[in-house]
């Protein structure tokens, strides 16, 4: 049977993934805002915010609409009047087209003239993350390691539990593991009793 995912327990959090997954968004914003920052500091200019979502969706098509109406020179070609104006164009056009791609697919704000994510950590790129029970032996397996974990390490703590006979004791149990929380081999972080999570996930 299956359990609808709000109901579900967590079963387990990736934290590390979580991290990365939000370090990899906020490179992607922070790429945008340099992006306005050498554009202006090019166009000798400040853009409102709207001129900033503009620029953001439509690069060299909006520079090129936002500098036409400048030249002072309509009969002559684009690279006098550029000239003219002492404006290089170059360090947008590579700018956008290196980079315009790794922001196309996300959803921002702006906030005191810069872009944010408003609400990252719902974002699906990190819920994702996020690992429920799907079914009833799942809940039952997660349930019972958990008390069995509890119970575990408060024999560790009163030092009931043999020292390094922690994994064998662990290993007895069919959902149990020692070791960090993250479950990587972290040197000098503490060491617990956790329920081993992607074995109950594949129940």
């Amino acid at each position: 049977m299956e359990t609808k995912q709000k109901q579900a327990t967590l079963i387990r959090v990736d934290k590390n993934a979580i991290d990365r997954t939000k370090k990899a968004i906020q490179e992607k914003v922070e790429l945008l805002n340099k992006f306005v920052e050498v554009s202006e500091k090019t166009l000798k200019t400040s853009f409102t915010d709207k001129e900033k979502i503009n620029l953001k969706d439509n690069g060299m098509t909006f520079v090129n609409e936002w500098i036409t109406p400048k030249f002072k020179f309509p009969d002559a070609d684009r690279e006098f009047n550029l000239q003219a104006l002492g404006i290089d164009l170059t360090p947008i056009v590579n700018y956008w087209n290196a980079n315009k791609h790794r922001w196309k697919s996300l959803q921002m704000d702006m906030d005191k003239g810069k872009f944010i994510i408003p609400d990252i950590d719902n974002l699906p790129e990190v819920t994702r993350h996020y690992y429920y029970a799907k079914n009833e032996a799942q809940e039952k397996a997660f349930q019972d390691a958990t008390e069995i974990c509890k119970a575990l390490n408060k024999f560790q703590d009163k030092g009931f539990i043999k020292h390094n006979k922690w994994q064998v004791l662990a290993d007895t149990f069919e959902f149990v593991r020692f070791g960090t929380e993250s479950g990587e081999n972290i040197l000098n972080a503490e060491r617990k009793f956790y329920p081993k999570e992607w074995a109950i996930l594949k129940i």
